[in-house]
């Protein structure tokens, strides 16, 4: 296991193919944009129900690159108590996956919030699996909000 980084997120969603992987491709984005050093941060992303091993969606893939991200590479994964061990922050798509963590790890309890939370609110990022490349456009710009709004929380809540 590798030891925890000075900054670690995992973002969740469902099946990791689309919300969560666009999320830590935004983020790293974001860190990379702002000069962050990015050797301090352990950013990565898993599905509740996720089957290991698959791509993002193609208009995940397309959303990212076009917002100046990267999930050509990435590879599906479920969440599990080894994954979560490596993670000081755990940021939740929708109140299912944070009930399901919580639910299934307690030991993770504290440190899962709704991606929502960081900005003060309680909403849903809802799924644009299966809808149209707008969809998901206004998806990652929702996201993108949420991470440019609460960047210094995220830092805080992700430093142990």
């Amino acid at each position: 296991m590798p030891d925890k980084k000075q900054y670690s997120i995992l973002f969740v969603c469902t099946a990791n193919q689309c919300r969560s992987p666009m999320a830590e491709a935004l983020f790293i984005r974001y860190l990379k944009d702002n000069g962050d050093d990015l050797e301090k941060w352990n950013v990565a992303s898993a599905g509740c129900w996720a089957y290991p091993n698959l791509s993002a969606t193609p208009h995940a893939i397309q959303t990212a690159e076009k917002m100046g991200g990267d999930l050509n590479f990435h590879s599906s994964k479920a969440v599990s108590e080894n994954l979560l061990k490596d993670f000081n922050l755990i940021l939740c798509m929708e109140s299912d996956h944070k009930h399901f963590i919580k639910r299934n790890f307690p030991e993770a309890a504290d440190d899962v919030f709704l991606f929502s939370e960081m900005v003060g609110k309680v909403f849903e990022i809802h799924d644009p699996v299966g809808g149209t490349l707008e969809n998901y456009e206004q998806t990652a710009e929702n996201l993108n909000k949420i991470i440019r709004s609460s960047f210094k929380k995220i830092g805080s809540l992700s430093r142990k």
